[in-house]
C-alpha cells in the first residue's frame, strides 16, 4: 500500500463535490476550519445541483479528475457525502492516483472513493467532509490535520465496547455499511481477506442492517475478515420498542465468525468523527484499535 507524501502547512488542498448537493452555509464553516492549515482550492461548481447530485456526472467527474491529476494539489477533500460516487467509478483511471499519490479525505458515500483508492494501492483518509468539519469538536479537526501531516501512526482508539473477543491484525478497510454492501459484485468491491473492517451507518433500521450484513455474509465477504470495528449508527433505531438495536443485530450476526468485534468508535455521522488511515495496518485486540501505520509517509 502506497502512503502519499505528508502535507505541510499552506499546501494546496482541493475541495470537490463528487456526490450530493453542498449547502453553502455548512461549506463555509468547514472551509474556514480547513483554511487554518491549507490553501483551499475550489470553484463555485461545488455548489451545482441536479436533483440529488452536486451537478451532472460529467462535471463532477471532470472536477475530481482535475484535482487528482493536478501536481500542485496535495490532498483532495470531499465537500459532502450523500450519493453519487458509484456513478463516477467507471470514469476514474487508477493511474491518475498512482502517478501522483495524494490523500483523498471523506466518509459516508466517499467510501466508494476509498474502495477505488484501495484498488489502486494508495492509502486514504476516512474522515470528515467539509460540511461536517465546521460542526465537530476541535479534537476531531486536529485528528484530521495530524493524520495528513504526520508519518507517525495516530493514537489508538481505546475504551471500545467488546462484542466478540479475539485478536486481529490487517489493513483497515470499509466505511459506510450501505456503500460496502452496494460495491459487492462490482470491480471496486473491497478486498477484505485479512482486513479489519470498519462500518458505520445513518438512517437504516435494524432489519435493513441485518439484510446488508446477510448479503455480505452470503457473498463470502466476511470469510477471511480479521476483525470488525463499528463506528456510529445514527438514527438506526426501530419504531418498535421490542425490536433489537442496530448494535445488537450486528453482534448477533457477526459473533459466530470467531473474530474480534467492537463498537463505540467515534467515527461516522455522529457528534464525533475521528479521522483514521484507510488502508493502513492496524491491530484489534480487546477494547483497543491500534494503528501500526499512518496514512502518509
Amino acid at each position: 500500500m502506497i502512503r502519499p507524501p505528508r502535507l505541510k502547512m499552506r499546501d494546496a488542498v482541493a475541495v470537490v463535490a463528487p456526490a450530493g448537493p453542498v449547502p453553502r452555509e455548512g461549506f463555509a464553516r468547514g472551509e474556514a476550519v480547513l483554511a487554518r492549515h491549507y490553501d483551499v482550492v475550489y470553484t463555485d461548481r461545488v455548489f451545482d445541483r441536479r436533483g440529488f447530485l452536486a451537478g451532472d456526472d460529467a462535471a463532477r467527474l471532470a472536477e475530481l479528475r482535475r484535482a487528482i491529476a493536478d501536481p500542485q494539489i496535495r490532498a483532495v477533500v470531499c465537500a459532502r457525502g450523500g450519493y453519487g460516487i458509484m456513478r463516477l467509478l467507471p470514469g476514474l483511471d487508477p493511474a491518475l492516483l498512482l502517478n501522483d499519490p495524494k490523500p483523498i479525505v471523506g466518509f459516508s458515500d466517499i467510501t466508494a472513493l476509498h474502495a477505488w483508492a484501495a484498488h489502486a494501492g494508495v492509502a486514504s483518509v476516512h474522515g470528515p467532509v467539509v460540511t461536517q468539519l465546521g460542526t465537530l469538536e476541535e479534537d476531531d479537526a486536529a485528528s484530521l490535520f495530524a493524520l495528513l501531516e504526520s508519518p507517525s501512526p495516530p493514537p489508538p482508539l481505546s475504551g471500545l465496547t467488546v462484542l466478540a473477543h479475539g485478536r486481529g491484525e490487517g489493513r483497515l478497510a470499509g466505511g459506510n455499511l450501505e456503500m460496502v454492501t452496494s460495491l459487492v459484485g462490482t470491480p471496486w468491491a473491497f478486498q477484505l481477506d485479512g482486513a479489519v473492517l470498519l462500518l458505520e451507518e445513518i438512517g437504516e433500521r435494524p432489519y435493513r442492517i441485518d439484510r446488508a450484513l446477510t448479503q455480505l455474509l452470503l457473498s463470502g465477504a466476511f470469510d477471511r475478515v480479521a476483525g470488525v470495528v463499528l463506528g456510529d449508527f445514527v438514527r438506526c433505531a426501530d419504531t418498535d420498542d421490542a425490536a433489537p438495536s442496530a448494535i445488537d443485530v450486528i453482534g448477533e450476526r457477526l459473533a459466530p465468525l470467531g473474530i474480534p468485534v467492537v463498537s463505540g468508535a467515534p467515527i461516522g455521522h455522529g457528534t464525533r468523527n475521528r479521522a483514521v488511515p484507510h488502508g493502513a495496518l492496524v491491530r484489534l485486540e480487546g477494547p483497543t484499535l491500534t494503528f501500526l501505520e499512518s496514512a502518509v509517509s
